[in-house]
């Protein structure tokens, strides 16, 4: 998290060489003589998860939990270590530190969760978004509350509370900005840019002021007259005033960004960006010149052409929407037009979320989509769906991934495939699909429901990570179970005994049936033993099923990874079986 002080002199960044992989501290590199020095104590154990300096530079806020008594360690170094519900919840407090004497001050009692915070102009005030508590789903249940805090001094006045999520707080005179969900009390509509003034009289009431209805905001900067946010348009990202005007139009993904005026009053925007062929560097312009690029991560790849990428635009099956994706041409198989110069033997990804997208971009957040370059270097066109329920398209779009899943996309899958084909992109007799997380959960949906749209073709093989099977168990054990219940359709203690909804999305209930009809192709299941959002009992129940119906299916796990991997050789092995599995079933 590194961050420039306000007098451009000191550039200060979490780390954790106090104690490789142990501690978290804030250090501050003085840039005229380099000297790097430890500005919170170096041992603290507990990670420093924000930090902002004030706006005339002498003081930082910072966030951070409080670190674990010797009481309790002893406890559980004994392994007198029963897990009572809320008593051992660590709150991340807002912490103040002095630059000139050293002083730290905690600003709120240990009760209190706060999520986020940002100064006010004058360094007097801070705004701070706090949760009920430290709970993962305390945001889903009990929403988040904005208050403004007085420094020096801890008087605090409430603003408002929201029933979900608050995101991206920024602060520009006397208005409060941030995201939060479209339809407030929905986390399946999308998210849309909201203001308090807190100027107003009270009771303060948040106010929709931009974005949402057609397009998704993702972020905001604050200019210093206004923000600034990036947002989803389809699969261009931009950067917007809050009025609409744009700054920024890409057909690309914009992964970061950042703005100010120069001496000049002129706005200058920095974005980090990369493309298939490129990839992602830091870029800087104004908004009369053209883009500077800045950094040079890359240069590995300098005159690397890996292929071409086309968007792609079709009607779904019930004529309802409009589809976006994109399909990527091998370079040494792309013609004069963009298209490939024959059909070409296709892998279908699966994004997750449901609420994300994807667009043209060098990085990609799951295991499969990342293998991208290694598909193209073997020749294999890739098609990456966006189906209903995905960001980028407002409200509407987005809702349809509210309790219907299942229903909308994965015959959406089924659209776009079928157009790739017959717009002569995809070869219908080489077609292999795979996807990780919610990307998961459509891969196995793919599996049970392989060749019932009647259009012909298969999938000659399935490969699904970290993917859910069956929502109703999932609501049970997942860390964002009510979350999980609102995108299902329902949550077992709030419905009815014959209520089924949850089944409607369910690879698992689908399963008989698809194996009498020899529907399900050969499989490759990965998952990660300690994965808290998706737990590995999904997959366990699928493979059960598979060797009972005597179904061929290859099944790896990797100890210590979470949803998402982070260990080398486990990533190295989940690519090479990959490569391995497609290249099976691909002619």
């Amino acid at each position: 998290m590194p961050q420039w002080s306000p007098d451009g002199e000191h550039v200060a960044f979490v780390s954790d060489r106090g104690e490789n992989g142990k501690t978290s501290a804030i250090y501050m590199i003085e840039l005229s003589v380099g000297e790097i020095h430890a500005i919170t104590p170096a041992k603290y154990e507990k990670p420093i998860t924000k930090f902002e300096f004030s706006p005339d530079g002498k003081r930082i806020l910072f966030l951070r939990c409080l670190e674990t008594s010797f009481e309790i360690k002893a406890k559980l170094e004994a392994k007198d270590d029963a897990v009572v519900w809320g008593q051992q919840w660590e709150y991340s407090n807002l912490h103040l530190l002095d630059l000139e004497t050293g002083v730290m001050e905690r600003l709120f009692e240990d009760n209190i969760h706060v999520e986020d915070f940002t100064w006010s102009a004058d360094g007097t005030q801070a705004a701070v978004v706090t949760h009920c508590d430290p709970d993962i789903e305390s945001k889903y249940l009990d929403g988040a509350s904005i208050s403004i805090l007085q420094i020096p001094g801890k008087e605090i006045r409430a603003v408002c509370h929201l029933p979900k999520g608050v995101y991206c707080l920024t602060w520009s005179g006397s208005t409060l900005f941030f995201l939060a969900n479209n339809i407030l009390d929905q986390d399946t509509s999308g998210l849309a840019v909201y203001s308090v003034d807190i100027l107003d009289e009270e009771p303060f009431a948040p106010s929709k002021v931009a974005f949402g209805e057609e397009n998704c905001p993702t972020g905001l900067v604050n200019l210093g007259s206004g923000p600034i946010a990036s947002v989803e348009h389809g699969l261009q990202d931009q950067l917007r005033f809050l009025d609409g005007k744009v700054l920024i139009s890409l057909p690309k993904r914009i992964i970061e960004f950042d703005t100010c005026l120069n001496a000049r009053n002129e706005i200058v925007l920095v974005v980090s960006q990369g493309d298939l062929n490129n990839p992602t560097e830091v870029f800087s312009t104004t908004t009369t010149g053209e883009m500077l690029q800045l950094s040079d991560h890359g240069n590995t790849f300098a005159g690397e052409y890996l292929g071409n990428c086309a968007f792609l635009q079709c009607q779904t099956l019930d004529n309802k929407e409009r589809l976006e994706g994109l399909f990527l041409t091998p370079a040494q198989l792309t013609g004069t037009d963009g298209k490939p110069t024959t059909s070409l033997p296709t892998i279908v990804l699966f994004h997750g979320g449901p609420y994300s997208r994807i667009t043209d971009s060098f990085d990609v957040w799951d295991p499969l989509h990342m293998m991208i370059p290694m598909f193209l270097k073997r020749g294999y066109g890739i098609l990456i769906p966006n189906y209903r329920g995905s960001s980028g398209r407002g409200q509407r779009f987005a809702s349809y991934g509210r309790g219907r899943l299942g229903i909308y996309d994965e015959p959406d899958i089924v659209a776009m495939v079928q157009y790739a084909i017959t717009q002569g992109y995809a070869d219908s007799d080489n077609l292999v699909a795979g996807g990780w997380s919610q990307g998961g959960h459509l891969a196995y949906l793919s599996a049970v429901r392989n060749g019932a749209h009647g259009f012909g073709w298969r999938f000659k093989g399935i490969i699904a990570g970290a993917g859910i099977t069956d929502w109703e168990a999932l609501i049970l054990t997942s860390d964002l179970g009510y979350f999980q219940a609102q995108i299902a359709g329902a949550s077992p203690w709030r419905s009815e005994k014959d209520d089924l909804r949850a089944r409607s999305g369910s690879a698992l209930w689908k399963f008989k049936r698809a194996a009498q009809e020899n529907r399900i192709p050969p499989m490759l299941i990965l998952h990660g033993q300690n994965d808290q959002r998706t737990p590995v009992t999904q997959a366990k129940g699928f493979v059960r099923a598979m060797r009972q119906a005597k179904l061929p299916c290859e099944f790896v796990t990797y100890p210590r990874e979470g949803h998402y991997f982070t260990e080398r050789k486990h990533i190295e092995d989940l690519m090479m079986r990959v490569l391995r599995f497609v290249g099976d079933s691909l002619s």
